[in-house]
């Protein structure tokens, strides 16, 4: 089964438009099952994502070849009024790129932005402790960095590897603060399992701050090792509850419930006959209750089972109906997942398998 479908992710990527596209992803693809990963990813599918032979590499040299190595600089903004004088505007400033001289943002005068210098700085302070597994470049402005935790992967059950990563997450267009999280992975099917809670949080607001939280790392990449065993060990509980059709509409009703409670499906618009909306009529139930098949087939009718067919929808298969381009879809995915609402929703899905 799982065979039959890596010859249909490589079906896949064989069909892309872009053969520069493929081929990087194909070469994404066979470098993420060397660090032992099973499954393609959002990581292997972007198009400004690139997997990395970090063994190989310094930090100088992967950020070189991943378009990290520029610094932002500040440019003057300037408006042409009616009879065409340059006026100088006072209250925003513009980013751009020191090379390129593209715009990355139009800020106020008070942003201060974070260079990826500093990001590098950080990396080489943890060198001895991670690895650089993946970088996603989106468009020069926003950044995803995947690291794992070197000699952090343990099995949840035989043959079924889990793994510690470090993600570091930074933009010079104001989505986002820099910052730190820890995320526990599965490395059959590359699934996000949940985010790690930490005590202290690491976020970076300027250059000096992630200069001057350096000395703290070590602790929270230690604390967060204890967290991760910690989370294999509820994985291993739930592989030992056993779900009913009930436990699963439970769970799903739940999940979903902001998303279908008190909204209505409308059956007829010239009669405006309409009905309550419930759990089924989601598109993402659809889709998780198709995966979920598969699941209790691999790894039994349990708990474990219910919460991976849940975060492999938002892992693989979510995305905007109106985005058909596969490497948007996968940028997206990684946005939500990293910082957005997707996040938030796999995170409650572990809590409420682990309540039944």
């Amino acid at each position: 089964m799982q065979n039959l479908e890596n010859v249909n992710q490589l079906n896949r990527m064989f069909s892309l438009e872009n053969s520069g596209s493929n081929f990087q992803r194909l070469d994404n693809q066979f470098a993420a099952e060397n660090a032992g990963y099973q499954n393609s990813s959002n990581e292997t599918i972007y198009k400004g994502s690139n997997f990395i032979k970090d063994s190989l590499k310094s930090v100088d040299e992967i950020f070189e070849e991943n378009g990290l190595n520029f610094e932002v600089v500040k440019r003057d903004l300037f408006f042409k009024n009616e009879s065409g004088e340059m006026i100088p505007i006072k209250n925003y400033q513009a980013f751009c790129h020191d090379t390129k001289d593209t715009c990355l943002n139009i800020p106020k005068l008070q942003y201060v932005p974070l260079q990826l210098s500093s990001i590098k700085y950080f990396i080489n302070s943890i060198r001895d402790k991670v690895l650089i597994e993946s970088i996603m470049n989106i468009e020069d402005k926003r950044f995803i960095i995947n690291l794992s935790i070197n000699d952090a992967i343990q099995d949840v059950k035989k043959d079924d590897p889990h793994k510690l990563r470090l993600v570091i997450v930074s933009s010079h267009d104001s989505s986002t603060s820099c910052h730190i999280s820890f995320f526990h992975t599965r490395m059959l099917c590359f699934n996000q399992m949940n985010s790690l809670k930490q005590s202290n949080p690491l976020v970076f607001k300027h250059t000096k701050s992630i200069r001057n939280n350096i000395e703290r790392i070590n602790s929270i990449i230690d604390w967060n090792r204890l967290q991760f065993t910690k989370s294999v060990n509820e994985y291993k509980e739930l592989i030992k509850k056993e779900v009913k059709q009930e436990d699963i509409k439970n769970v799903l009703e739940n999940l979903f419930y902001s998303k279908w409670h008190g909204q209505k499906v409308c059956l007829n618009r010239q009669t405006k006959e309409n009905r309550d909306k419930n759990y089924n009529d989601l598109i993402e139930v659809k889709k998780i209750k198709e995966r979920l098949e598969r699941e209790f087939e691999q790894n039994g009718r349990n708990a474990y089972s219910l919460h991976n067919g849940i975060n492999y929808y938002f892992n693989h298969e979510a995305g905007a109906a109106n985005v058909q381009d596969e490497s948007e879809r996968a940028r997206i995915r990684a946005e939500q997942l990293y910082m957005g609402k997707s996040l938030a929703v796999i995170n409650r899905s572990k809590e409420l398998c682990l309540s039944l």
